[in-house]
């Protein structure tokens, strides 16, 4: 009896073994799978003319109702869409700013599954989706890119509104994203530092400034102003030179704009911010 349960029950994990197994040899019959995503992490503004963004993918038997759609920063509706045998859409943001004659491969079933977009601009930055595909399986990758601009005015500047303080004032313009300013000596990072950050057409603007004590600071004295952009790993700096008294000294004459936004900085009454170097 006990031998009987036994090998019944081999019986049934045989089988149940055959069956999965079959199953598994169904589904890699009919699978489709994306095998290599290629989304460019971080581009220059105005560096190059296009952008290709590829989503290469095996297919096996069944192939049926074969599509290719592009998601960007969201599911809810592709950017981009190729079904096999039909033209390529493009769609929302990347509406006229696909070349839709391009193509990633010569196989048919391939040919339209890559982007390639014509003078990319930072409102595309963010988040890719490649979704591939059939009526019988779905397969998708992520991948971020980042359009990011440079800085087209960066400028340290010293601002003394009476004998005993000095305003430090770091500004850029023109940046993307969003970036960030520190202000410190050779020696350490500044405290009490106020930071502003605006956008203006799609370019951030960006002001870090601090009052400081005479008083507290070496002569000559000298400030460095960071300027990063985490997101595209990209950074820089200024430095210049102080000369604590009744006249301050900087390393270029102030422009117009130096002047107006010191007055600004100046106006708002920042309590100086004592420091150790």
């Amino acid at each position: 009896m006990v031998r009987q349960r036994e090998a019944r029950r081999a019986s049934i994990t045989h089988l149940c073994t055959a069956l999965l197994w079959l199953f598994t040899c169904f589904n890699e019959l009919n699978a489709v799978k994306i095998v290599k995503i290629v989304v460019p992490e971080i581009i220059q503004y105005g560096v190059q003319d296009a952008v290709i963004l590829d989503c290469d993918y095996i297919y096996n038997n069944n192939t049926s109702g074969l599509v290719v759609k592009w998601f960007f920063r969201n599911k809810t509706r592709p950017v981009y869409q190729w079904i096999v045998s039909q033209k390529p859409q493009d769609m929302g943001i990347l509406k006229g700013r696909v070349d839709l004659a391009y193509r990633a491969s010569s196989d048919p079933l391939k040919m339209h599954r890559a982007l390639r977009i014509v003078k990319p601009d930072t409102d595309i930055s963010g988040d890719y989706t490649c979704v591939v595909s059939t009526f019988m399986e779905e397969d998708s990758r992520t991948k971020q890119m980042i359009v990011f601009v440079p800085e087209t005015n960066f400028r340290l500047i010293q601002n003394k509104t009476d004998d005993d303080t000095v305003n430090v004032i770091c500004a850029a313009d023109g940046a993307f994203p969003a970036p960030n300013l520190t202000l410190a000596t050779p020696e350490r990072r500044l405290d009490g530092v106020s930071h502003e950050l605006k956008l203006v057409n799609g370019r951030y603007s960006a002001v870090a400034s601090v009052t400081l004590l005479d008083a507290d600071l070496p002569s000559p004295a000298e400030f460095i102003c960071t300027l990063r952009i985490p997101l595209a790993k990209y950074a820089v700096k200024k430095e210049a030179i102080y000369y604590p008294g009744p006249i301050s000294t900087t390393p270029e004459m102030p422009t117009v704009a130096d002047m107006q936004l010191a007055a600004v900085i100046g106006s708002k009454g920042e309590k100086s911010t004592r420091i150790s170097i």
